[in-house]
């Protein structure tokens, strides 16, 4: 059983005025695993904050449903077990950085004695020790956010779902970030994440949900892609006729010019093969690369035409 699922959810606004349908998302399907990395990732207005509102029970689908642990995430013991950083987080300026921590504690049942521990436990995973006593309102951006992270995760959710977690940070506050959300998988939290930052989605996440215009247009297994066997990209110089010949055979795809040869290799026996070949007819490989399409270059694709480059 999924964790956390989604089943063909649509959602649609009514105009303010005009009263006329606004289609947000439709037919959106997504499962969530324990201590899996789930990402969102869209241009803006694809619905990726739609969806968190919905997974949240937030907001009510129009059509479709979503479950936690095969119950409704409408029940109060399902969204016990969620935590959530909105893409602008709002807290009380006035309160410190530790009475922000006690606010949120309290509003999830926790005792004081838990709260004390807890909050000590995040204080050393999040380094906010020197910011403690701090008010809220004097906090950068990236600290804000670490402080959004760990009212989130404050009473240990099995769910933690994060809106726009890199947004506006700087290349050190966005280290820090995906520090932080793989630090969360490590504990067994399940998280899920928008993003339209495509390289941080990439680097973090198990699977990547694709939302273009409303729509899941592909669910991408990254882990998978980063354990890729191929295909790889060869290329040599300096072989005889007989050996092209032989490579061209092995080759999902050959091109050539000026006494230089390119060879697409399936997997890592050819491409063993290949070099192999090269070497006895006392030729030069010229460069050699693991071919792989990446997150952008799948994005890129449903941008233009939705469909994926093959």
């Amino acid at each position: 059983m999924a964790l956390l699922e989604a089943v063909k959810l649509t959602k649609v606004f009514r105009h303010q005025w005009t009263m006329r349908p606004i289609r947000a998302i439709e037919d959106v399907s997504l499962q969530m695993r324990e201590g899996e990395i789930l990402g969102l990732i869209g241009p803006n207005g694809a619905g990726k904050t739609t969806t968190i509102k919905l997974l949240l029970a937030l907001l009510r689908p129009t059509r479709g449903r979503v479950t936690f642990n095969g119950m409704s995430v409408h029940r109060p013991r399902a969204r016990q077990a969620m935590g959530f950083l909105p893409e602008q987080p709002y807290f009380y300026d006035y309160l410190t950085v530790e009475e922000t921590l006690h606010f949120y504690g309290q509003l999830c049942g926790l005792s004081i004695g838990d709260r004390r521990s807890r909050i000590s436990e995040l204080v050393d995973r999040l380094q906010l020790g020197a910011l403690l006593q701090r008010p809220v309102r004097q906090l950068s951006k990236g600290n804000l956010q670490r402080v959004g992270v760990a009212q989130a995760i404050i009473h240990r959710p099995k769910v933690a779902i994060l809106d726009e977690p890199m947004s506006g940070l700087d290349p050190i506050g966005r280290k820090e970030m995906r520090e932080l959300i793989a630090g969360l998988r490590t504990e067994g939290t399940a998280v899920v994440f928008s993003s339209h930052i495509l390289p941080d989605a990439e680097a973090l996440c198990d699977r990547v949900a694709v939302l273009v215009g409303g729509h899941v247009r592909e669910v991408v297994d990254v882990s998978s892609d980063r354990q890729t066997d191929g295909p790889f990209a060869l290329t040599a110089s300096g072989i005889p006729p007989a050996t092209v010949q032989v490579l061209r055979r092995l080759a999902l795809a050959h091109s050539g010019a000026d006494g230089q040869w390119s060879f697409r290799l399936r997997d890592r026996a050819a491409l063993r093969e290949a070099v192999q070949q090269v070497v006895a007819a006392n030729g030069f490989v010229e460069a050699l690369a693991l071919e792989r399409q990446t997150l952008e270059d799948r994005f890129l694709a449903y941008m233009r035409d939705g469909t994926p480059a093959i």
